[in-house]
């Protein structure tokens, strides 16, 4: 089925959507920003990713439990780690890998930017508030999503500020309690917290771009928000391939996800 509308397949996994207040939020973004989402459940082993990602327009890697530590050398053992999917982590470092070889865009957010930092080489903090000492409160509630809550640096001349529209200091949302330690060696970081914590980074020539707010639920409240997701959604600073097919495995894209307890704190 071709259509003239972007499609984004957005990775996640369907057992932890019901502990996240706004997950329809940011279905209902992707469609305002002018393109059509397609969930791909990543919490269970699959093999059709390259299927998928062949016949569509862009990756959304969305928020979620913490990575597993022993990824980026963290210990297994840290009582400070919360639940972990190593199905999710496997396929997600998959579709990025197979996203970056075919060169379409891809929106990493929260748990999604740590995945693409440590699949690109970079470590993360365990938890912000045991290993780093900073003045910026980044943990907050599903439901305070909604608003801005503090404010980052991004910086100018980047693919980020042009995606978004502005640069310099912008209020966004948050709520990760890890963050990144050493920046993936490919990678450039476009955003800070006043106290120096990358709040984002990106790759240029990848159309890689990764954040550690979620503009995904902010898009309604914050003109910057919508902006991001309307770049990447509609391929700026590139052309789409046309006639895009939608996918997904599954049939993920048909139906809800089935209720069941979420966990986890990197959204």
């Amino acid at each position: 089925m071709s259509t003239e509308i972007p499609v984004i397949a957005v990775t996640l996994d369907f057992d932890e959507l019901p502990g996240f207040v706004h997950w329809k939020e940011m279905f209902r973004g992707i469609v305002v920003a002018g393109a059509a989402p397609v969930a791909v459940d990543c919490g269970k082993p699959r093999t059709d990713l390259p299927a998928i990602l062949e016949s569509v327009d862009g990756l959304l890697i969305s928020g979620g439990v913490d990575v597993d530590p022993s990824l980026y050398g963290g210990s297994p053992d840290d009582p400070r780690i919360q639940k972990i999917n190593p199905h999710r982590d496997a396929n997600e470092l998959a579709a990025l890998e197979i996203a970056r070889a075919r060169g379409i865009p891809i929106l990493a957010i929260c748990r999604g930017a740590q995945l693409a930092n440590v699949a690109l080489g970079g470590t993360l903090y365990a938890d912000l508030a045991r290993d780093w000492v900073g003045r910026t409160g980044h943990w907050h509630s599903e439901e305070a999503l909604i608003d801005s809550l503090h404010s980052v640096q991004v910086e100018a001349d980047t693919l980020l500020a042009d995606w978004m529209g502005i640069d310099g200091i912008v209020p966004v949302n948050s709520q990760h309690h890890q963050g990144i330690k050493s920046l993936a060696p490919s990678a450039r970081a476009v955003a800070y917290t006043d106290d120096g914590l990358v709040e984002a980074f990106e790759i240029a020539s990848d159309r890689l771009v990764a954040v550690q707010w979620h503009p995904e639920v902010l898009w309604r409240n914050e003109p910057h928000a919508l902006e991001l997701l309307r770049s990447f959604a509609t391929g700026k600073r590139g052309a789409r391939k046309p006639g895009a097919t939608a996918l997904v495995g599954d049939g993920a894209a048909n139906r809800g996800p089935e209720a069941s307890e979420g966990a986890g704190r990197n959204r």
